[in-house]
């Protein structure tokens, strides 16, 4: 044998070093082999009963009265005002005006004097706006120029949509509009 390994030394060095990788090889596969079968027996393997708790006896709930009940409140009735549509408001505010004066209510604010304006190029006001607008005895813009924060609830609680003089700026519009500003309510309403 000694002859082999002296006539062929890398023969027998490329044998020896397959030998050992083989050998550990084997050797890592069989140790890993069982650790992974202690870790899966430690892992599924059932944990030990625990004491059961002793028993405390429950106590029994206190009965809840029963709550008394609560007399309705009545009802509150308020009566709006009858108010009674003047002429000067029925004319400048044409069939329109009268249909809207005699269906209710209208807002107490001043009368427009002079012919109607039309309403529509303040922006914010379309047709069926203008209508109301005309209904409730609103129809110039030197009428609107000059409302103040009561005018402005007054006119409110008629329209749908609540806020829309203030937030589409009617007053500053209608100010602009009067006096005849028209670059200036172009450039600031478009």
């Amino acid at each position: 044998m000694l002859q082999i390994i002296f006539e062929n030394p890398i023969r027998f060095i490329l044998a020896l070093v397959i030998g050992i990788a083989t050998a550990w090889w084997i050797w890592g596969r069989l140790t890993a082999d069982s650790s992974d079968a202690d870790r899966y027996e430690r892992e599924n393997a059932e944990p030990a009963p625990t004491p059961a708790p002793e028993a405390r006896p429950v106590p029994e709930p206190e009965p809840v009265p029963e709550p008394e009940p609560v007399p309705e409140p009545e009802p509150v009735v308020v009566a709006e005002p009858e108010i009674e549509p003047t002429a000067p408001i029925l004319a400048a505010t044409g069939a329109a005006g009268a249909a809207g004066a005699a269906g209710g209510a209208r807002p107490k604010i001043a009368a427009a004097v002079g012919e109607p304006d039309d309403l529509t190029r303040i922006k914010g006001i379309g047709p069926k706006l203008n209508d109301l607008c005309h209904s409730l005895g609103v129809s110039r813009f030197d009428q609107i120029a000059t409302w103040g924060e009561g005018d402005v609830a007054e006119v409110d609680r008629f329209l749908k949509i609540k806020g829309r003089i203030t937030r589409d700026r009617w007053v500053d519009q209608a100010k602009m509009l009067a006096a005849g500003d028209e670059a200036a309510h172009s450039a600031e309403f478009g």
